[in-house]
């Protein structure tokens, strides 16, 4: 028997189908922060398919290639192809999927944090500038203190005298 949430021409990232699959996957401990469905149909081996991207709050990504039939075509989890033993299930999928979430994501964490945001070329910080503002707000500090200690070494044999 065959559990298939998904209708191929009446997919919306608010139809009803969506929203249990969001349901399916708060079940499963992975919540939902952001869905989206393709408008557009697309074709990969012979297969014609929509998308469907999940967001969760852990920043992984899921996404269903449904199949006109309203199967699970293949699911990319963080962007790699991921085999699912119940195509036809789609709760079993989903306990599946979420399954290896909890399993990658302590790997997806270290890979997030290693990767670094570079800013963009024409962008520039005004660190070198505060820096150089900084320096020579040292330098004047450090000429102060000498001049003072030069005023009190000369101030200082005529008060003994």
């Amino acid at each position: 028997m065959k559990n298939i949430l998904f209708s191929f021409d009446d997919m919306t990232a608010k139809d009803k189908a969506a929203k249990q699959a969001a349901r399916y996957f708060s079940r499963a401990g992975a919540n939902v922060v952001q869905q989206d469905v393709s408008a557009a149909v697309k074709r990969s081996s012979g297969v014609s398919y929509r998308e469907m991207s999940l967001t969760f709050a852990d920043s992984q990504q899921v996404v269903l290639r449904i199949k006109s039939s309203g199967d699970i075509f293949q699911v990319l989890l963080n962007g790699k192809v991921m085999p699912i033993k119940n195509q036809d299930d789609h709760a079993k999928a989903i306990a599946e999927i979420a399954q290896a979430m909890d399993a990658g994501r302590s790997k997806f964490q270290k890979l997030l944090a290693a990767a670094q945001a570079k800013p963009p070329a024409g962008l520039r910080t005004a660190a070198p500038r505060i820096e150089q503002a900084l320096v020579e707000k040292r330098d004047a500090l450090v000429a102060a203190i000498a001049d003072v200690r030069e005023q009190i070494a000369a101030l200082a044999p005529t008060a003994l005298a």
